[in-house]
Formats: C-alpha cells, sequence, structure tokens
C-alpha cells in the first residue's frame, strides 16, 4: 500500500538517472548556465496558481540547480514549497495530491541558498542525483522568488542546503487531490488499480514456448481482477487496463476453470486487441489472463515460468466473467 505522503518525503526523493559515474558537475551539466538575476514576482497566491502543470511530478524542480542564485537584493520571511505525492484515504483508497506547506523559520535555510556553486573537481560521481524542491521565498510585502539551489562538485544540491531543509519545519496549508492513484474498491479487491494486458503482449510474441497446462494446481485459492482497456491503450504494445471489479472466487470455481484450459487448444495468431481482461492470480503461484473479447485468449502462466496462449470458449468465459 502507498506510504501516507509528506513533504519531506515528496520532494527529497532520488532521481535515477541512466549511465556510470562521471566526472565532477559535468555529470549533469548543472551550475553551467547560471545567468541574471533572481525574477521577483507580485504577490504569491497558491501552488495551484503560480506552479506548472509539467512540475507535477514527484522528482522535484531540478531546473533550480541553473536558476540564479539568493542574493541580499532580496529579504525572505517565509518560504512556501509545493510537493507532489501519494496520499493514502482513510477509506483505503489513494491519491495523487498537491500539498502546499509554509515555513516561517529560515534561519537555517538561507545560509545554504547564500552558497556559491562548489567547483567541479571531484574525480568521480555517482549517477543519482536527489530531487530538489519546488521552493519559493516570500518578503514581508508578499512578493515572492525561486531561488537557485547551489551545486557541490558533482553538480548534485549541496548538502548544506539538502539537511537545512530537511530538518525545515512546516505546515501544510492546502491540499488538492490532483488524480486518483488507487481506487477503495480496488484495495477492498485485493487488486492493482492498473494491469498490464499480458495476453496481448504475449501474442504479439513469436517465441512463445507451451507449456504443461495441465501443470496448474488442482486446488487454490483464487482472486479474480478484472480490467478494461481503454479505447487509446488498444493494441499498444503495453496496453493497460483500469480496475472495474474483483476479490475471491468461490470454492469450486477454479476447478472448472482449470478443466476448461486443460481441454482448450492453442489460440491462432490474432491481431483484433480486448476491451475487458481478466487476470486470476493463483495463491499457490501462477496466474491466468483471459480475454472476454478481441481475440478471446487465454494466457496460462504456471508458477514454474513460461506461458502459453490457449483459446477461450464460451464455457470458460462463462466461468470467468459471469460473476
Amino acid at each position: 500500500m502507498p506510504a501516507r505522503a509528506t513533504v519531506a518525503t515528496i520532494v527529497m526523493l532520488t532521481v535515477l538517472v541512466g549511465g556510470c559515474a562521471r566526472t565532477g558537475g559535468e555529470a549533469f551539466g548543472f551550475g553551467s548556465h547560471r545567468s541574471g538575476t533572481l525574477t521577483v514576482n507580485d504577490r504569491w497566491e497558491s501552488c495551484g496558481e503560480h506552479r506548472p502543470e509539467d512540475a507535477l511530478g514527484v522528482d522535484g524542480a531540478q531546473e533550480a540547480l541553473n536558476m540564479p542564485l539568493l542574493d541580499d537584493s532580496f529579504q525572505p520571511v517565509s518560504a512556501v514549497v509545493c510537493a507532489t505525492g501519494p496520499k493514502q484515504r482513510p477509506s483505503g483508497g489513494s491519491d495523487l495530491v498537491e500539498v502546499e506547506s509554509r515555513a516561517d523559520d529560515l534561519s537555517r535555510l538561507l545560509p545554504t541558498l547564500r552558497l556559491p556553486d562548489a567547483q567541479s573537481t571531484a574525480e568521480a560521481c555517482t549517477a543519482d542525483l536527489p530531487a530538489v524542491p519546488w521552493l519559493v521565498l516570500l518578503d514581508a510585502e508578499g512578493r515572492w522568488v525561486r531561488p537557485g539551489v547551489p551545486i557541490d562538485e558533482c553538480g548534485k544540491p549541496r548538502h548544506e542546503f539538502r539537511d537545512a531543509f530537511s530538518q525545515m519545519k512546516m505546515t501544510e496549508v492546502a491540499g488538492e487531490v490532483v488524480r486518483e492513484l488507487e481506487s477503495d474498491a480496488a484495495v477492498s479487491a485485493g487488486c492493482s488499480q492498473t494491469y498490464g494486458d499480458m495476453t496481448w503482449t504475449y501474442g504479439s510474441f513469436d517465441n512463445v514456448r507451451e507449456v504443461n497446462v495441465e501443470s496448474l494446481p488442482a486446488a487454490t485459492e483464487v482472486r479474480r481482477c478484472v480490467y478494461f482497456v481503454p479505447e487509446k491503450e488498444r493494441g499498444n504494445d503495453k496496453a493497460a487496463g483500469d480496475f472495474r471489479s474483483g476479490g475471491l472466487m468461490d470454492d469450486g470455481a477454479w476447478a472448472a476453470i482449470r478443466a476448461e484450459l486443460v481441454a482448450s487448444t492453442t489460440a491462432p495468431a490474432c491481431t483484433t486487441p480486448a476491451s475487458v481482461f481478466a487476470v486470476l492470480h493463483l495463491t499457490s503461484g501462477g496466474s491466468v489472463s483471459v480475454e472476454r473479447d478481441g481475440c478471446k485468449r487465454a494466457l496460462v502462466e504456471p508458477i514454474d515460468g513460461g506461458g502459453t496462449l490457449r483459446v477461450a470458449g464460451p464455457e470458460l468465459l462463462g466461468l470467468v466473467f459471469s460473476s
């Protein structure tokens, strides 16, 4: 289950950058393009009003590593942090929320924002980049700036800034749901909110090997999760469905489903994507994915690996989707 979000955990997440470690600040190229002076904006209103929509990810605001650093021309008295991350609802589900928090004690933070960039002298740097908060400083008149964040010899936020920010006391002043991440129904059913249409994915492979369908357990608890595939997703290489219904199946249903799978034949090639599919998660291991429409195939994936595509006949479809 997603952990309850806090500003500190949201904005100080680490962004993984591919590739090997490189030398000095050149690893990311930050700090080399700082120019100009701080832009002083009129009165602050809210994160929703001033934070760009494309900055709603949990990776912070890396552009601050190239923005003008704070100088004595602007005298902050408070700070606002805009952060986005998951938040669990008391009812079980979770949302992606944008949280606006405020801090009035800047005694530790401000000196770190006025530090210069360190010289790029490191012989080697790791390829991870700590996230940068979307930070705003306000003066006594309510005007605001977004300060640059000084970097260390590896082009990452200086540790002095990271330490001061992590210890800054902030109070949440506003929160807004951006979108739902996980519905209460999906949580109650024990299903993921979204799931890849693996039957369609397997159908695009030329080297799918046959497996012994009879290796499926004769008796096991089965959790069924049913998904609807949005039209824009159908036929994509990584098509995914949205949760519609699910839960544990009645005792005895699996025996009938297994019998239909054992009696089924190998599915022929097909290029008609499904709009609805179900995933049967077997507690003892393995899974079965079934297309309700489209090619009407079943993907059998035993616990010992591999997968095979079988024809999903009317009897099998009735057993999987009737309730």
